[in-house]
């Protein structure tokens, strides 16, 4: 969720599937065992696409202490 709190430009473009959770971040672990899948997202140029990672900019304006704030909300849901 971390993520999707930065502007599009800046969210990573890949991210492998697995096991691992991420609670500080709140999602999938950056670093996944071997055998987890590799996704690989498109950029702005293809937002039809399913796996662009562009899409809302909500949040992206808050402060550090902000976004922080906001996930830690959010784990509490």
């Amino acid at each position: 969720m971390a993520e999707l709190l930065k502007p599009s430009g800046q969210r990573l473009s890949q991210f492998s599937v697995g096991r691992k959770y991420d609670i500080e971040n709140v999602g999938l672990a950056a670093t996944q065992e071997p055998l987890s899948e590799t996704l690989s997202l498109t950029d702005c140029s293809n937002i039809n696409s399913g796996n662009s990672r562009c899409g809302h900019e909500y949040g992206t304006s808050l402060s550090d202490p902000e976004k922080r704030a906001l996930l830690e909300y959010l784990k509490t849901l």
